[in-house]
């Protein structure tokens, strides 16, 4: 069973075009850390919803905010700065195949075993992640929880969703948890360290937190990331964003030590470069390098356009010219950059 939500971006991505490969992330990834450039890059790849909250369900929830086009959630309206339209939606289905392939085929890497009983998804978004987990787990009760109520009816029956506000106190009982699954959080938490507190005192004795992310930094290992580029000025946007909202949307050479300041045990943490484009020489890494540059292009005006706006005073056209600058850099074939996602797990204390 899968989400419906699920078949337009397969059906369109570029993964069709690319059989999957049975090597470990790891092994795309080159000895020195620099990945070899391809100098034919393009041309050699193209060929039931339960909506509960702490308080009663209201109208509210579903009366959406509109902004230059595109929707936003209502509930907390401002806690999170990307729409829940249908562009987005499908944009961050891209995102989890995109994960699922550079974490090869696998939802998750922490050891939780073959058999979790009670499991977390934390701003679920569309809620592929939970559906796809509940789907390959059916001992588990995974419950998904976001600010929007955008999740299918037709889900399998181990998988339910709810609208909460994770930034709040929880109110779920303390070690109730065997894993808890964050992704795609960047932008959304005041407070790493005391959140990743937070998460373990829900998880049971032995139980697993991960955090999986890919943060926005874009680098290149032959200078050809200019430091006049756009994805220089996206860095700079984000950072006044984030000072604005007063949640950091770049942690992610912290977020371990965070882990480990919260008090999870034996965090283990991976760190792997993924292109933007297929200008790779390595088939894989060229694989994952068009995947992400489409999903950039197909999130990249719901990332910023509120927060450029409304928080930054940018007009709305020059935020569209700076966007279309963008898409330009991104689809550039001398740019060799990537940006990093990081992989990150530790297990609550047993005692």
């Amino acid at each position: 069973m899968s989400s419906p939500k699920t078949a337009s971006p397969k059906a369109a991505s570029p993964k069709a075009a690319s059989p999957k490969t049975p090597e470990s992330p790891a092994a795309a990834q080159p000895q020195d850390g620099v990945i070899e450039v391809d100098n034919d890059a393009d041309s050699a790849y193209s060929a039931s919803t339960q909506v509960t909250d702490g308080e009663s369900l209201r109208s509210s929830i579903l009366n959406y905010k509109w902004e230059n086009g595109r929707r936003y959630h209502a509930y907390e309206d401002g806690a999170y700065w990307g729409p829940n339209d249908d562009r987005q939606q499908e944009a961050e289905d891209l995102m989890h195949e995109m994960y699922r392939i550079i974490m090869d085929d696998k939802l998750y890497a922490a050891p939780i075993g073959d058999n979790p009983q009670s499991v977390l998804d934390v701003g679920c978004g569309t809620g592929i992640w939970a559906i796809d987990f509940a789907d390959a787990h059916p001992s588990a009760d995974v419950l998904g929880v976001d600010l929007s109520p955008i999740q299918p009816n037709f889900v399998p029956p181990n998988c339910r969703f709810e609208v909460d506000d994770i930034n709040k106190d929880w109110t779920f009982p303390e070690n109730k948890f065997d894993f808890v699954h964050i992704r795609a959080m960047t932008g959304c938490i005041p407070d790493w360290t005391e959140f990743y507190a937070k998460a373990m005192k829900h998880v049971k004795p032995g139980g697993f937190v991960e955090h999986v992310e890919l943060w926005g930094i874009a680098s290149s290992d032959d200078n050809t990331l200019r430091a006049d580029s756009p994805l220089k000025t996206w860095v700079d946007i984000f950072e006044k964003i984030g000072a604005a909202t007063g949640k950091c949307f770049f942690w992610g050479d912290r977020a371990a030590d965070s882990m480990r300041e919260a008090g999870l045990a034996d965090v283990t943490e991976r760190r792997v470069k993924v292109p933007i484009g297929p200008w790779p020489k390595d088939k894989r890494l060229k694989h994952w390098g068009t995947w992400n540059r489409q999903f950039l292009l197909q999130a990249l005006e719901g990332f910023s356009i509120r927060g450029m706006t409304e928080l930054l005073g940018w007009k709305y056209d020059d935020a569209q010219l700076f966007l279309v600058e963008m898409r330009n850099e991104l689809k550039n074939p001398n740019l060799h950059s990537y940006v990093d996602l990081t992989i990150i797990y530790g297990q609550k204390p047993k005692e």
